[in-house]
């Protein structure tokens, strides 16, 4: 719901170090730390998954062409020596003949798997928990020498099994804990962008450009990300070393070099205050390194007022279901909330100018303590203008 495919991005473009924030009418400070690992050279070869969604759901031709050839666009853009094995994805995940087994990545086995997949017929319907939990178990059978990925291609829509944003999420503990991580590319008539980000989000993958409809360049993103470094926070205290008062989300999420990682929290933030962050973290391989940062605490901005309402609604589970896998994201996800506000609002102040005090009261619940709410008056209790 929230996600859209046209990312909606306002405000002027801030430091990457910059932590946003926003201060609430009760005078509480809410903010987003952003987070990313230092440039490191790249991983070299990487052990990858992908996963390509041929339910029934993806009957359009144009669909089908632009998951070929993002699958071939991914297989070839990645580091020599790499690995990979294609599945179709439906019912189960069964593996493309063209890949009965994980090959290198080539130019030509690229080609060999665009030509595999167009031969293969959209049937069944797609279970995500079935398709992550397989492609996970191929990974575990290679170990831990190389980065390895699981990558997507399709809706993200599992209509074999119930699955939004909180099911994903958690699907993503063991993944995390063994450093695999989910990267997607949202391929579909209607893709289950929610779902897809927090699946991202959480394992520390990448998830292309909502607004990026070609395979071409999907696969081509796609294959790049895989060389980014990601580093997963090992026993880091961020709250600690901000002075928040809430941080979340509490299980904290990998951080990569090529993207940032917001966190969300609350706390008595001091604008132009600089706040320096040394984070143990481990590579892939379970080597020891650190996310060190030195943060700007920028001015409140009202631009930054869904931030009250995310931390709220972060804070009913720990944040287990973020969506926000970059700027982007995080943009897209204020804008989203900020129109469904909006639109309650619009709704609630009919019902009133109506007569309608029930309606408007129950339409308008949602918004109380929410950042910038307002309740309308009604018809029964509307005073007369002097």
């Amino acid at each position: 719901m929230f996600l859209s495919a046209a990312l909606f991005l306002f405000g002027g473009r801030l430091s990457a170090d910059q932590i946003e924030t926003f201060r609430s009418v009760g005078g509480e400070t809410f903010f987003a730390v952003p987070l990313t690992a230092d440039g490191q050279a790249p991983t070299g070869p990487v052990d990858a998954a992908l996963a390509v969604d041929l339910s029934a759901g993806q009957l359009s031709a144009q669909v089908r062409a632009e998951a070929r050839r993002a699958a071939a666009a991914f297989i070839a853009g990645l580091a020599e020596g790499s690995r990979v094995q294609v599945f179709v994805a439906s019912n189960r995940l069964v593996p493309l003949p063209a890949t009965a087994e994980f090959e290198e990545a080539t130019p030509e086995l690229a080609e060999q798997v665009a030509a595999a997949l167009a031969k293969e017929t959209p049937l069944g319907a797609m279970d995500m928990k079935e398709t992550i939990r397989a492609a996970a178990e191929r990974l575990r059978e290679l170990g831990t020498g190389r980065p390895r990925l699981i990558v997507f291609i399709g809706r993200g829509v599992s209509t074999a099994s119930f699955f939004d944003r909180h099911e994903a999420a958690l699907l993503t503990a063991d993944l995390t804990k063994e450093r695999i991580t989910f990267s997607a590319f949202a391929n579909g008539a209607v893709t289950n962008n929610n779902a897809l980000a927090s699946l991202v989000y959480r394992t520390g993958g990448y998830l292309v450009d909502l607004r990026i409809k070609e395979g071409d360049q999907a696969g081509a993103a796609l294959a790049e990300s895989a060389a980014a470094a990601v580093c997963w926070l090992d026993q880091a205290d961020p709250a600690a070393q901000l002075g928040a008062a809430s941080l979340f989300p509490t299980d904290l999420p990998p951080v990569r070099s090529d993207r940032e990682t917001f966190l969300i929290g609350s706390g008595n933030l001091v604008p132009g205050d600089e706040i320096p962050l040394d984070l143990p973290a481990r590579l892939f391989d379970g080597s020891e390194t650190a996310i060190r940062r030195t943060l700007k605490v920028g001015d409140p901005k009202e631009e930054n007022r869904q931030l009250e309402t995310i931390a709220a609604e972060a804070a009913k589970d720990g944040g287990l279901a973020l969506p926000i896998p970059g700027r982007p994201f995080l943009r897209e996800y204020q804008a989203a909330l900020a129109a469904r506000d909006e639109t309650m609002r619009e709704m609630g102040e009919q019902a009133s100018e109506s007569g309608q005090a029930d309606e408007a009261a129950l339409l308008l619940e949602g918004l109380e303590g929410t950042a910038g709410a307002k309740t309308p008056e009604t018809k029964k209790t509307r005073r007369p203008e002097k």
